[in-house]
């Protein structure tokens, strides 16, 4: 990861993308929904694709998640066909929104949270 426009506060798409996974039921969800406003962007993946580590002020309660990744969801429309995970760390705070291309191109640009269709891990 590097951090050079970082440490930042999470864009709007960004925060929208992580509302989007968080939409759906899982054990943690709602203490992770409660982390989103502590949260802030604190680097980014060296390929220029879109996917941000996140820091979450410890003020916040963890989440008592099953999972690193709790969620996922794919993102497919007429450009793009992807997948995004949002990672959580072992003490149960966010960490990562990891933005995977199926493709040979890597996700450069987050799609609207409409194109997102999360799913809890199972």
């Amino acid at each position: 990861m590097t951090g050079d426009d970082t440490p930042r506060p999470l864009s709007d798409v960004e925060r929208d993308v992580i509302a989007r996974l968080l939409s759906v039921p899982f054990r943690g969800r709602d203490e992770l929904r409660a982390q989103l406003p502590f949260a802030t962007v604190e680097g980014r993946c060296g390929c220029d694709c879109a996917t941000v580590n996140l820091a979450v002020d410890r003020a916040a309660a963890p989440a008592p998640v099953l999972s690193a990744a709790p969620v996922s969801a794919d993102i497919s429309n007429d450009e793009i066909y992807a997948g995004i995970v949002l990672l959580v760390d072992g003490e149960g705070y966010l960490c990562c929104l990891e933005v995977y291309s199926i493709g040979d191109e890597p996700v450069r640009r987050l799609p609207p949270a409409e194109q997102i269709n999360a799913r809890p891990q199972r």
